[in-house]
């Protein structure tokens, strides 16, 4: 059977065997459905693949329009197994108390030895320390001993340093300090941080700093296991 000499549809010249147009597709011969099942086919793989395409893409940007941490204080921060109470909601304090706040909650899951817990919170914690618009010994402290959780000694030290050029003879420097030495296994370390801690305890807690106040039973708690 011959077809046409040209499409019906866009009028391209065929040849007398073509059964479809070279331009537009159409089918031209007189088969009926037959014919044009496999434009059939072939369409219907274009829009299961086009279906198939704009489902992945959808759901894609709908899970990346849901962070993990879009709210840091409620959503994000749902409590592993064994953390014991709820997370901190840190969306409406001050940059200084959301750190303060996340840095508690690291503590306690390491007190518990929730490490997955404190390790979860602890890049929040550094995050909202980078944010704050002053800093002190006090939350230098803080910081420090997150870094010491995480292993980065080298961190903690830096931190040390950094208070003890701020207020020299500072506690919460030998603090710091010891801790890293005790983490490490340092005694010579350690024992030089328990003689600077103790030869300057008297004079610095004399001097009222309201961080030693709000920190006085880790300092005597020191004090006294560092006693000879």
């Amino acid at each position: 059977m011959t077809g046409p000499s040209q499409c019906p549809a866009c009028g391209a010249p065929l040849t007398d065997q073509a059964r479809y147009c070279h331009r537009c597709g159409r089918a031209v011969t007189v088969g009926g459905i037959a014919e044009r099942t496999p434009w059939f086919v072939a369409w219907s793989l274009v829009v299961l693949a086009l279906g198939g395409i704009t489902y992945f893409v959808v759901t894609k940007g709908s899970a990346a329009a849901r962070p993990d941490m879009a709210n840091a204080g409620a959503g994000a921060a749902a409590p592993a197994a064994g953390s014991g109470g709820a997370p901190p909601d840190i969306s409406q304090m001050t940059p200084r108390e959301r750190f303060l706040r996340l840095h508690d909650r690291i503590m306690t899951a390491a007190d518990q030895g929730d490490t997955a817990t404190a390790n979860r919170f602890a890049p929040m914690a550094l995050l909202a320390y980078g944010m704050l618009d002053s800093y002190d010994p006090d939350v230098r402290f803080h910081a420090g001993t997150i870094h010491i959780r995480l292993g980065q000694y080298a961190e903690a030290l830096a931190l040390a340093d950094t208070i003890d050029a701020e207020v020299p003879n500072h506690l919460f420097a030998d603090l710091l300090r010891a801790e890293v030495a005790q983490d490490q296994g340092n005694r010579a370390a350690f024992e030089k941080s328990r003689r600077s801690f103790l030869a300057h305890y008297d004079a610095q807690i004399a001097s009222g700093r309201p961080e030693y106040q709000e920190h006085q039973a880790v300092l005597t708690a020191f004090k006294q296991t560092s006693a000879p």
